[in-house]
């Protein structure tokens, strides 16, 4: 992996999924001396020094197992470039990063915990129901929460997220989504970084 700015990195998806992939990946190191009449080897399996080894693991199985496309196409998760907007929301306990993507909005939500040098925010779920309902209490008029109103609710987020966009690129889990013209995209992410 090249240098990244990382503004979002989610140790408990990272460490979870760097979990569930195969220990064949896992580093190995051999040490052999050769006399001729004696060989001694002896071989060690490296420890990851730090998340971001496991997470290279689990983006290169990701990519390698094709779990990894674009917006527009249908994989368990998503990785793209953009231009987003972003916002932590300290007493919902989430943070939201939102831009669009040709015609579809994408919004990714996840713990504020996980915003990197954000300080000591509580851990809180990023999983679906609560983001969904923490998504819900974003709205001006939150009202009965079907599919239209949460996708629409999603339009909204990204259209009313304040501050300057930024170019990052992310890998995030797919959770819902609209397709088609003016659609909306939500992501739970991994990770979320700087581009330039």
């Amino acid at each position: 992996m090249s240098l990244k700015y990382y503004l979002y990195l989610s140790h408990l998806k990272i460490g979870l999924l760097a979990a569930q992939v195969a220990s064949s990946a896992q580093h190995e190191t051999e040490l052999a001396v050769d006399l001729k009449v004696v060989r001694y080897s002896r071989k060690a399996v490296l420890p990851e020094r730090h998340d971001l080894d496991k997470l290279e693991k689990v983006i290169r199985h990701l990519q390698d197992a094709d779990q990894i496309g674009a917006a527009d196409e249908e994989r368990p998760y998503v990785q793209a470039c953009l231009e987003m907007r972003w916002q932590v929301f300290p007493t919902a306990g989430i943070v939201v990063f939102a831009g669009t993507l040709d015609d579809q909005v994408v919004v990714l939500g996840g713990s504020a915990s996980h915003v990197v040098g954000g300080g000591d925010a509580e851990p809180v779920g990023s999983v679906p129901p609560y983001l969904f309902r923490k998504l819900q209490e974003l709205r001006a008029d939150p009202g009965e929460f079907d599919d239209e109103r949460f996708h629409e609710s999603l339009a909204q987020i990204g259209a009313a997220l304040p501050g300057p966009a930024q170019r990052v690129e992310f890998v995030a889990k797919r959770l819902a989504e609209k397709p088609g013209p003016n659609g909306t995209l939500l992501g739970s992410p991994i990770y979320v970084a700087l581009v330039g």
